[in-house]
C-alpha cells in the first residue's frame, strides 16, 4: 500500500467538500427563501466548518505529497490504493460533511454523522423532526450533499483530477457505472458528458418546478434531491402539499434518473433516441413500475387501502428509484401494499443510475442464473450462457451478482437483529425496514420510522451503525468491506 498516494487523494476529496460548504453559504446568502423558512445564517459556524474542512484537506494532501511521498511527481493510483481511497474517502467526507449540522443545529455528533451519511449516499432518511425551522443554509447543505452524492463524491473528483488517478477503477468501485459503460477510453471526456447530463437535468427540473407552484429556493432544493434520487426535501410533509403537476414533474425526473446515465451519453453520441428502447434493463425498469402501479391501484380500488392514482404512481417511482420523497403515508396502506413497497425498495433502479438498491440488472442476472441451474438439473452437459442486453456476461460478473446479493441478505438479517437489540422499544418492522432502507439508500422506513415520521428517536449507537450501512450500500459492499482485510494494508 502506498499511503502517500491515498493521503493525497483523500486531501483533495476533503478540500472539495470544504469548497462545497462555501458554495452552500453563498447560495444561502443570495437566494431568497420565501416566507416559509428561517432566514438565519450562522456565518461564524459555517466559516469554522469550511475552514476546518479545507485546512484538514490541505494538511492531508501536504502530508502525502511532501512528508510521506518525498515530493514525488507520480500520483497514479493502483487498484489497492483506489479501493482504499473509495472506502476511506466516503467515511472521511461524511465525517467532515457532518460539521455544518453539528455547528449550526442542536444535534449530537452521531445524529450529525447520520444526516451527513444520508445526504451523501442519497438515502434521504433524516433525524430532523421540523425541517421548516432549520436555517436555509442547512437545508441547502442537505440538498447539495444529495446532489454531490448522486454522481458520487469521487465523480466530482474524477471530473477535476481524472488525469491523476486510476479513474475507471475508482468509478466502478464507487458506483454501478463501469468503464465499459462509458464507450470511451477518455475518462475526462466521459465524466464531462455525464456531468453535462446531470446538470442539464437539474436545470430543467428546477425550471419546471418554478413555472408551477414552487419558489426558487424550494425548486432548487427539490431538483437537486430529485436528479440525485436523494429525497431530501425542505418541507415537513415532503412534496405532499404541492400540486399534482409538481408531483408528475418530479415523477418524470425520478424515472429519468433511475435509468443508466451512460445510456444518455450513448444516445447523444450516436444521435439515436432508440438506444434507450433497445436497453433491456430500462425495459424491465419501466415494466416493473407500470406493473407495480397497476397492481397497487387495483388493490386500492378493491377497498384494501385509500390512495389516488397520483400518490400510488409517485410512491412507486420514488421507492424503486430510492428517492424517498413522499406524498402519502404508505404505512397506512394494506400489508400486501407495504410488502410490495419493501420489495421495490430492495430492488432499486438501473445500474449506472443515481438510484440505490440491488439494481435491476443484478435481479435479471440472478433470475437467469436460477433458471440455468434448474435447466442444468436435467441437461447437465448443455452450455448455458448468461446474457443481458444481448451481450454475454462473464463468470466474474455472475460471481459478483452472487456476492452482492449474499452480502445484502447477510447484513439485512444480522443488521435487523442488531438494531432490535439497540432499540428494544421499536417494532420488528421498524428495525427490519431501517436496515433495508439504509442498505438500499431508500429513505423513509416503516412503522415508527415511516414517511410520516423520522429517525430523530434512534439512539447514538444505532445512528452510527445505520450511517455505516448507508455507505456500505452506496459502495455496494466490496469497496468498504475490503478496508477490514489485513492484506490490503500490506506494503509492496
Amino acid at each position: 500500500m502506498k499511503f502517500h498516494l491515498v493521503l493525497r487523494a483523500l486531501g483533495l476529496l476533503v478540500t472539495l467538500v470544504g469548497a462545497s460548504m462555501l458554495v452552500t453559504l453563498l447560495m444561502g446568502l443570495t437566494i431568497p427563501r420565501g416566507t416559509t423558512y428561517s432566514e438565519a445564517v450562522d456565518l461564524k459556524a459555517w466559516l469554522t466548518a469550511a475552514g476546518i474542512t479545507i485546512s484538514s484537506g490541505l494538511l492531508l494532501y501536504a502530508s502525502g505529497r511532501f512528508v510521506l511521498g518525498n515530493n514525488e511527481p507520480e500520483v497514479r493510483l493502483f487498484r489497492r490504493e483506489a479501493i482504499a481511497v473509495v472506502g476511506l474517502g466516503w467515511i472521511t467526507c461524511s465525517l467532515f460533511a457532518a460539521l455544518p449540522f453539528l455547528f449550526c443545529t442542536n444535534v449530537s455528533v452521531t445524529h450529525a454523522w447520520f444526516e451527513a451519511c444520508s445526504g451523501l449516499t442519497t438515502t434521504g432518511s433524516s433525524i430532523f423532526p421540523d425541517l421548516e425551522s432549520l436555517p436555509k443554509t442547512i437545508l441547502f447543505w442537505r440538498s447539495i450533499c444529495n446532489w454531490l452524492g448522486g454522481m458520487g463524491i469521487l465523480g466530482a473528483f474524477l471530473l477535476i483530477f481524472s488525469g491523476e488517478t486510476r479513474g475507471k477503477t475508482m468509478l466502478s468501485l464507487e458506483s454501478s457505472i463501469h468503464g465499459s459503460d462509458l464507450s470511451t477510453s477518455n475518462l475526462r471526456s466521459a465524466m464531462h458528458s455525464l456531468w453535462f447530463i446531470y446538470i442539464s437535468f437539474t436545470i430543467i427540473c428546477t425550471t419546471g418546478l418554478v413555472i408551477q407552484d414552487m419558489n426558487l429556493f424550494q425548486a432548487l432544493n427539490h431538483a437537486m434531491a430529485t436528479v440525485a434520487t436523494g429525497g431530501f426535501s425542505p418541507q415537513n410533509d415532503s412534496v405532499a402539499s404541492f400540486s399534482v403537476g409538481v408531483k408528475y414533474w418530479l415523477c418524470l425526473f425520478m424515472f429519468l434518473c433511475g435509468i443508466s446515465l451512460p445510456i444518455y451519453v450513448s444516445m447523444y453520441r450516436k444521435k439515436d433516441a432508440k438506444v434507450i428502447l433497445r436497453h433491456e434493463e430500462t425495459r424491465w425498469f419501466s415494466t416493473i413500475i407500470l406493473g407495480a402501479t397497476l397492481i397497487l391501484s387495483l388493490h386500492a380500488a378493491a377497498g384494501y387501502f385509500e390512495a389516488d392514482f397520483a400518490d400510488i404512481l409517485f410512491t412507486t417511482i420514488s421507492i424503486i428509484t430510492s428517492t424517498g420523497f413522499g406524498t402519502a403515508d404508505y404505512t397506512q396502506w394494506s400489508s400486501f401494499a407495504q410488502g410490495f413497497i419493501l420489495l421495490l425498495m430492495i430492488t432499486g433502479g438501473c445500474a449506472g443510475s443515481t438510484s440505490g438498491g440491488l439494481k435491476i440488472s443484478r435481479v435479471i442476472l440472478w433470475l437467469r442464473m436460477l433458471k440455468n441451474e434448474i435447466l442444468h438439473g436435467f441437461r447437465p452437459n448443455q452450455v448455458l450462457r448468461l446474457r443481458i442486453n444481448g451481450v454475454s456476461v462473464s463468470e466474474s460478473a455472475g460471481r459478483q451478482v452472487f456476492i452482492v446479493l449474499s452480502l445484502a441478505a447477510v447484513f439485512m438479517v444480522f443488521g435487523s437483529i442488531t438494531v432490535r437489540l439497540l432499540e428494544p422499544t421499536f417494532s420488528t418492522m421498524a428495525c427490519l425496514s431501517s436496515v433495508v432502507t439504509t442498505l438500499s439508500n431508500g429513505g423513509p422506513a416503516f412503522a415508527e420510522l415511516g414517511p410520516a415520521s423520522n429517525f430523530s428517536t434512534i439512539q447514538p449507537p444505532t445512528a452510527i451503525l445505520l450511517g455505516f450501512f448507508m455507505i456500505l450500500g452506496r459502495l455496494e459492499y466490496i469497496a468498504l468491506l475490503a478496508l477490514f482485510t489485513v492484506q490490503i494494508w500490506k506494503k509492496y
